[in-house]
């Protein structure tokens, strides 16, 4: 066992207890719809069973079927189950990025084509789904189609870190694998149902921060590279334009030459030495 922060002991002693504890299984015929579970799990986790149980009813009973449901808003979800319901913001922007998920995939609201793939290969679809969580991952594996898997959700590991199964830096991807490790395969739907009215009545002191749904960046697409540069001689650049010719090239010329000249003073002097001795001959 080499998980971070588990208690092999301890854990293995509280999980042999829960399976031996557990309530009888209901019996049902036939599994259940995966969407319907899925949708009920979602309403399920980080809460008491029956309250999730009857969210979920209201939520399915308010739309015409699961396509209209995917395509609701967050605000609506949460309208029907109420906003003060446990972490509805984040519980139903989930649920509805998971729903739209399997229809990008599948072009329907259905996952009944899980049903002809091997056991291995469902969970993996399952867990590739975005917005679904361990938990409800689990549990459609589980009910839907009868595959091993052990449901763990944050209130179920925030419970086995008071009983000092794990420690502070496990994860619930951690419990979950080393549950899966401990516990045989006809044990772990006991668990499940031993583990869901065990925390019934548990209500952890400081809840973390749900994880925000981050979709997959555009750096982690490949991108195609870029052309090659042409081989070549390198182009010259360009010459910047010559200015038109002036219009009246002989004006400026002209005002320029009588601007900076020194003829004008020169003139004035010899027309007032002219115009002296003229006054001195009349007289």
């Amino acid at each position: 066992m080499n998980k971070v922060g588990i208690k092999p002991d301890n854990l293995k002693k509280i999980a042999a207890r829960i399976v031996r504890h557990a309530p009888d299984s209901p019996a049902s015929p036939t599994p259940p719809d995966p969407i319907h579970r899925l949708v009920e799990a979602f309403m399920e986790y980080d809460c008491e069973p029956a309250r999730g149980q009857a969210a979920a009813a209201k939520l399915i009973g308010a739309m015409v079927d699961f396509n209209d449901l995917r395509v609701a808003s967050t605000l609506e979800t949460m309208s029907i189950i109420g906003s003060r319901y446990p972490f509805a913001d984040s519980r139903c922007t989930a649920l509805r990025r998971t729903l739209q998920s399997i229809f990008d995939r599948e072009h329907q609201m259905s996952l009944e084509c899980l049903r002809h793939m091997k056991k291995a290969e469902i969970r993996k679809y399952l867990q590739t789904l975005f917005g679904i969580n361990p938990y409800v991952e689990a549990v459609v594996a589980m009910d839907a189609f009868d595959v091993h898997a052990v449901p763990v959700d944050t209130k179920l590991l925030l419970w086995m870190i008071t009983k000092e199964a794990a420690g502070p830096e496990t994860t619930v991807i951690d419990l979950q694998q080393a549950l899966e490790r401990i516990l045989r395969g006809d044990e772990m739907a006991d668990f499940y149902r031993g583990t869901r009215r065990e925390i019934e009545d548990f209500t952890p002191r400081v809840w973390p921060t749900p994880a925000k749904l981050v979709p997959p960046t555009a750096a982690a697409v490949p991108q195609a590279a870029p052309a090659a540069a042409k081989k070549g001689p390198v182009a010259d650049p360009p010459k910047p334009a010559a200015k038109a010719p002036d219009k009246h090239p002989d004006k400026h010329q002209e005002k320029s030459a009588s601007r900076h000249t020194g003829d004008k003073p020169a003139v004035k002097t010899q027309e007032k030495h002219k115009e002296t001795a003229r006054h001195k001959a009349k007289k």
